[in-house]
């Protein structure tokens, strides 16, 4: 989410940039400037995959590679099981291993398109879950996991409005495609070669869940990331972005020593 924040920053700063170059050089043509804005963001992108080791105070940004979690609510609901629980010590790998397949902005539309490509997420921690399941009864389990997702592709569009210096997403498209997962889950079953089954059933499942419903998971994201980063957004001003791109007043990517920040 914090990417995708960062993104949605960026794209405001690039646009808004663009909306005055355009008024002080009416006839500069559209698509040298449009690829400078392309590479502006490319950099931002490729500047904040760097500094991922490190927290950014200023911009409340924890350390993002790895993610650490202590503590996460999980539910889930579907017609033939739900399931509710939580997640503990969680730590999530590779949201620092992104490429940057695609970053088209338009200017008049204050939009920007990007699609973005990781090769391995990786995740563990300890879970609690209680599964219903038609035709069994309640399940309590416990125990450690670890859950990586290959080849995601995150493809999408963020578009923003501004009044005076508030900034605010209009709006938010982000649909995710994945080839594969591998899945860890221990103690689901009590017998080791049923719960091993369970977890090639989950491995044969989830993309198939992922790839074939992106109509009703584009909306879940959108409604539950799209009012977090407009509240985020509502406490940054067009000059805190325009410092955090360039590197004033201390609010842009930052770097670190990777063992200091572990």
């Amino acid at each position: 989410m914090k990417i995708l924040l960062t993104v949605a920053c960026t794209v405001v700063l690039a646009c808004t940039l663009a909306d005055a170059d355009s008024q002080e050089q009416k006839y500069l043509m559209a698509q040298p400037r449009d690829n400078a804005l392309n590479q502006l963001v490319i950099q931002f992108l490729e500047s904040f995959r760097e500094s991922m080791v490190c927290a950014n105070p200023d911009l409340g940004i924890p350390v993002l590679a790895p993610l650490k979690v202590d503590h996460l609510e999980m539910e889930i609901k579907q017609k033939l099981f739900q399931i509710s629980g939580e997640l503990n010590n969680l730590v999530v790998d590779g949201l620092n291993e992104f490429e940057i397949k695609h970053i088209d902005i338009k200017v008049l539309k204050l939009q920007l398109d990007f699609e973005f490509y990781f090769g391995a997420i990786r995740t563990k921690g300890k879970y609690k879950a209680k599964a219903k399941l038609i035709g069994l009864l309640p399940l309590t389990r416990f125990g450690s996991f670890r859950f990586d997702a290959k080849g995601l592709t995150v493809k999408g569009s963020a578009s923003i409005a501004i009044s005076g210096d508030k900034l605010q997403i209009r709006n938010l498209t982000v649909t995710p495609t994945l080839k594969s997962v591998r899945s860890d889950v221990k103690n689901v079953f009590l017998q080791p070669i049923v719960n091993f089954m369970f977890n090639r059933v989950v491995e044969s499942v989830v993309p198939g869940l992922i790839n074939n419903n992106q109509q009703e998971i584009t909306q879940l994201i959108e409604e539950q990331l799209k009012p977090m980063l407009n509240e985020m957004l509502g406490a940054i001003s067009l000059q805190d972005l325009i410092d955090m791109v360039s590197g004033g007043g201390g609010s842009g990517p930052v770097t670190c020593d990777r063992d200091v920040a572990l």
